[in-house]
């Protein structure tokens, strides 16, 4: 291609590849009456417009669903370890506030903060629930009940009581119980949302991949298509273009030939080009052959019969002559048609099927 910039900015043009900067220019180009080729910008659109027909349709490489399955895999095991990582947190919490409500349960029946009953005899004692008794409490305990206290503090934003402790145990127990309940429950809930989720994903992959296969199937079936009409197209082309070709010859004459017998209704046409030596023929009606016959052209010029050809009829096609004898036009004094082998016969038949004059 020549070195000028508007024939380069046609091809990209018409190839679909112009950036957008370009595209800017070439526009300004054409509102400003620029001068455009549009011959050769014609041209660049039919050729472009005839890759698809062209070019062969590449089949997807197979290792292309193998890389989709192993990504969904990939997927349901990510999914199933964030389920199981959540479960695990989930029940982690539980033990820890139940190990917590244990031990502070413990504690409550080692020292019991309740106030005393009245003794045998009916005397009245003070109650020593506010009494400003000293009780001797281990180290280890008060270090370990402050420590779960902190925890459970920061955890929960809230501070602890350790008032009435029956009613918080069974409070704590309760919770506890419902806390393990629900936790199974939404074990279950989430194995089943995933089992579902596996299942919605695989089918519409299923779905995809089949649809996918079919549209190939669809695509190849619509190219050999394409293909077969293309070169039914051309050979139609080819054969009447040289059919055009001989009837603008100068010198074509037309002969004929009917049937020599009045139940039969074949008939033919011969075309012939004396300058070319080339010629055509054309039946119509003739009676069917058998499969080891043909029928054979004569040309009858001084009582001597020269063969053109053995030809094979199956509807009103133009039938090329292949042998041309080099008699003279005015020697010539008929031309006949016989039903001979296939592979044609030196002399013909006593009985003519078709016979014509040339005028």
């Amino acid at each position: 291609m020549e070195n000028n910039p508007i024939r380069e900015m046609i091809a990209a043009f018409t190839a679909g590849c112009m950036d957008k900067d370009n595209f800017i220019q070439f526009k300004d180009y054409l509102l400003n009456d620029g001068d455009l080729p549009r011959e050769e910008l014609g041209e660049l659109q039919n050729i472009i417009s005839m890759i698809p027909v062209i070019l062969d349709l590449e089949t997807p490489d197979p290792l292309l669903k193998d890389n989709v399955a192993k990504k969904l895999i990939e997927m349901k095991d990510e999914i199933k370890t964030k389920i199981l990582e959540d479960r695990k947190k989930t029940f982690a919490t539980k033990m820890t506030t139940t190990s917590f409500s244990d031990k502070l349960s413990k504690l409550n029946q080692t020292f019991p903060l309740e106030p005393e009953t009245k003794q045998t005899g009916g005397k009245n004692y003070p109650d020593t629930f506010h009494s400003t008794k000293k009780i001797d409490v281990p180290t280890e305990i008060t270090q370990s009940v402050a420590q779960e206290l902190r925890k459970t503090a920061m955890k929960n934003d809230q501070p602890q009581s350790l008032f009435a402790p029956g009613l918080q145990q069974k409070q704590e127990n309760s919770q506890s119980g419902n806390g393990s309940g629900n936790s199974g429950l939404m074990g279950w809930i989430a194995l089943f949302v995933a089992i579902v989720l596996f299942g919605v994903v695989g089918f519409y992959t299923y779905k995809s991949v089949s649809s996918l296969n079919k549209r190939v199937d669809e695509l190849e079936s619509k190219i050999t298509s394409l293909r077969s009409e293309l070169v039914t197209s051309s050979n139609f082309v080819n054969t009447y273009t040289s059919i055009i070709e001989f009837f603008n010859y100068s010198d074509v004459s037309v002969i004929n030939l009917a049937s020599t017998t009045p139940e039969e209704k074949g008939s033919a046409k011969l075309f012939l080009a004396f300058s070319e030596k080339e010629g055509l023929l054309q039946f119509k009606n003739v009676k069917p052959l058998q499969p080891n016959q043909g029928y054979q052209l004569w040309l009858v010029s001084k009582d001597q019969s020269y063969s053109m050809g053995v030809f094979a009829s199956s509807g009103n096609e133009y039938l090329r002559i292949t042998d041309f004898p080099y008699i003279p036009k005015e020697q010539i004094q008929m031309f006949k048609v016989t039903i001979e082998s296939n592979t044609g016969s030196p002399t013909p038949s006593v009985q003519n099927y078709l016979e014509g004059v040339l005028k």
